[in-house]
């Protein structure tokens, strides 16, 4: 196989001809779509308030991309090398946080003045790139004892977001060793095994790590009407934001919830709902929909690529947004409890849009590396 520093001078243009635009123009369209309603969300506030939290998203997508490109100009194996240092020093930032001040109860961001920083979203891609390095050449994952070491790596610093308690972004990075694990080719009923210990842990984590508000929220997603002037206002209001929307919605700037300030987090957490409520089921159903096919142009990428790590990258990469998407969307329609999780290219939030840009960056540039791989089989 090359050297990963000399596939980082490869002819420009070759990689350019196999990026996936259909992929860019999906997310990109997505990008789109949240800006307006970023916008449209914060009109209840003050004009001055409403038009920063547009340039700041504006500044934040700036940003994004600017790393996006950064990314596309060396081989994911060159950044892959880097993987082991990469993970220390998501530690170390995780671990940081408990030395800050808490907001809303959380001690999950670096107040930067600018923008606050999540360390937990910068661990997201940090965690898939940690994995893909260590999975990528070995087959110990096979036995039963050789799911231990990444299951560490993995555990580590998930429980440092438990701890801080950011538990969104926990429930969205568990998925994230069993698909790439299954992507490896790991045995199933060990996975099955694993995901049984998983669910008892949940069942434990009630009992010793979940705060009360925590469980209020869960109590107040099965029971909304018992909770309804509390832990069940946003989900309930969101409820009725969707509803409203119709079929066709009541048009960009008409929502009654956004107006009357009457949806908490609307620009954050509950942009779906604002993206239903004024643009109908067309609209959100439109929104998922680019997701959806992203996600399959992106598994696309995946089915294509035979070199181990660029595979398993894609797989995490792709799972991590998708999961995401899933969690905000379920919560904002009363499937799922308010968990605090943004929508990838959507929601307001600069470390959010740039854990996003990061993720979409290494799987646009495993597609573009061109790796020869020598194997007899494929690899699984």
């Amino acid at each position: 196989m090359p050297s990963p520093a000399a596939l980082s001078y490869e002819n420009p243009l070759n990689r350019l001809r196999r990026v996936d635009f259909f992929l860019l123009s999906c997310f990109g369209l997505v990008l789109v779509i949240g800006m307006f309603f970023i916008a449209s969300a914060c009109r209840g506030e003050s004009d001055s308030t409403s038009a920063g939290f547009l340039v700041r998203q504006i500044v934040f997508v700036g940003i994004g991309l600017s790393v996006f490109f950064a990314l596309q100009r060396v081989s994911y194996l060159s950044i892959l090398r880097h993987a082991p240092l990469l993970y220390l020093i998501g530690l170390v930032l995780l671990c940081g946080v408990f030395a800050t001040r808490p907001i809303n109860g959380a001690r999950s961001w670096y107040n930067l003045y600018f923008f606050k920083l999540q360390p937990s979203e910068l661990m997201k891609p940090i965690l898939i790139l940690t994995l893909a390095h260590y999975l990528m050449y070995r087959d110990s994952y096979k036995k039963l004892a050789g799911l231990f070491v990444p299951l560490v790596l993995v555990a580590v610093p998930l429980l440092l977001i438990l701890k801080q308690p950011d538990l969104g972004t926990f429930l969205a990075m568990s998925p994230l060793l069993f698909v790439m694990l299954f992507a490896a080719g790991a045995r199933l009923w060990h996975l099955l095994l694993m995901m049984m210990c998983g669910f008892g842990g949940m069942v434990l984590m009630w009992f010793t790590v979940m705060k009360d508000y925590q469980k209020r929220r869960v109590l107040a997603w099965l029971y909304p009407e018992e909770y309804r002037l509390g832990e069940a206002w946003q989900l309930l209001r969101s409820e009725t934001a969707i509803g409203s929307g119709g079929f066709w919605g009541k048009g960009w700037g008409e929502s009654s919830q956004t107006g009357l300030n009457l949806l908490p987090e609307k620009h954050t957490d509950f942009i779906f709902a604002v993206v239903a409520e004024e643009g109908g089921f067309v609209l959100a159903a439109l929104l998922l929909l680019l997701i959806f096919f992203a996600v399959l142009s992106a598994l696309g990428i995946a089915e294509r690529t035979r070199e181990p790590a660029g595979r398993l990258i894609v797989v995490g990469c792709i799972t991590m947004l998708c999961s995401q998407a899933l969690i905000n969307a379920g919560v904002a329609l009363g499937l799922l409890p308010t968990t605090g999780l943004t929508l990838p290219f959507v929601s307001y939030g600069g470390s959010s849009i740039l854990s996003s840009f990061i993720c979409l960056a290494l799987i646009v540039n495993v597609g573009s590396t061109h790796v020869p791989v020598l194997s007899r089989e494929d690899f699984s």
